[in-house]
């Protein structure tokens, strides 16, 4: 009886120690499960930082072939066909297992697919530079051609002006007009009411640029409302491709000196209202001078 006894605390510590060792056991296993998954883990995440990269080569690599297409058929369809692929390794990429084995696969084939594009680019380059120097040689001759153009046109346009110049300087002038206005008794007025007649002088300028001769000088009364005073809805005539109406006209001989120039017309008392009344006068098609009169 006292020997069990003697045994038993011996049993209990074997027991202890059994207890301890295995509780040691399993949190060993623990620990090394944890770190494994902390690996995994680790690993998930570097590869998955990896596909990322991977993408975003793939994106550059779209982004690199829609620049270059539209400059060359033949380098368009060889695009298309890289493109193709890059597509294809878009849809696998984001299929596969997050392995560094996979990841690596994909990444020297995509290396690959970048190497070939770039040298695509670089022969389109090489293509672009020759297209571009026989450009350069045939701009050159347009330039040519078209600097003899401007110089043609240049002499064109100056023959034009001083044609226009001379034309310009042809036209006659009616200086020092002056408009009055007479009553019956051919006394000067300025009712409206009394008004029966309108009278109109000036000079005619010299201008040896002008052919001597007969010259038409037509007179416009325009009245405060813009009516011009008519005598008849014919009396009309020819004013910068238009045709106007006219109060009066008169010939004159002009001889290419100072000509002076005197013009009547007449008018029924108590027909004119008051106001500014304007005066032109034209001669051949075009406006010589003008004056104004107002009545009360």
């Amino acid at each position: 009886m006292e020997e069990q006894k003697s045994k038993l605390p011996v049993i209990l510590i074997i027991i202890i120690v059994l207890l301890l060792a295995g509780i040691g056991f399993v949190t060993w296993k623990y620990l090394e499960m944890e770190k494994a998954k902390t690996e995994a883990e680790g690993n998930v995440t570097a590869v998955n930082a990896e596909k990322a990269k991977l993408f975003t080569q793939l994106d550059e690599l779209e982004l690199a072939i829609a620049e270059q297409k539209g400059q060359n058929e033949e380098l368009d369809q060889v695009l298309m066909e890289r493109q193709a692929e890059i597509e294809e390794l878009r849809v696998s990429l984001a299929q596969s297992n997050a392995r560094a084995a996979d990841v690596g696969k994909y990444r020297k084939q995509i290396e690959v697919l970048t190497e070939q594009i770039q040298e695509y680019i670089r022969q389109n380059a090489r293509l672009s530079h020759q297209v571009d120097s026989l450009g350069y040689l045939e701009k050159a001759k347009q330039m040519r051609l078209d600097t003899m153009d401007v110089l043609n046109y240049q002499k064109t346009r100056l023959i034009e002006e001083l044609s226009q110049q001379v034309e310009i300087g042809s036209q006659l002038r009616i200086s020092d007009v002056r408009v009055t206005a007479f009553n019956s008794r051919q006394k000067e007025v300025s009712k409206a009411k009394q008004i029966h007649q309108i009278g109109v002088t000036g000079t005619m300028l010299k201008n040896t640029l002008t052919k001597a001769g007969q010259k038409t000088v037509f007179m416009r009364i325009t009245t405060p409302s813009g009516i011009v005073i008519t005598q008849s809805p014919s009396n009309q005539f020819e004013f910068e491709e238009k045709t106007i109406m006219y109060s009066a006209k008169k010939d004159l001989q002009y001889n290419n000196v100072d000509t002076k120039v005197e013009m009547f017309y007449n008018i029924g008392e108590g027909q004119l209202e008051p106001g500014l009344y304007k005066v032109t006068l034209f001669t051949e098609g075009r406006e010589a001078g003008n004056g104004v009169i107002e009545f009360r």
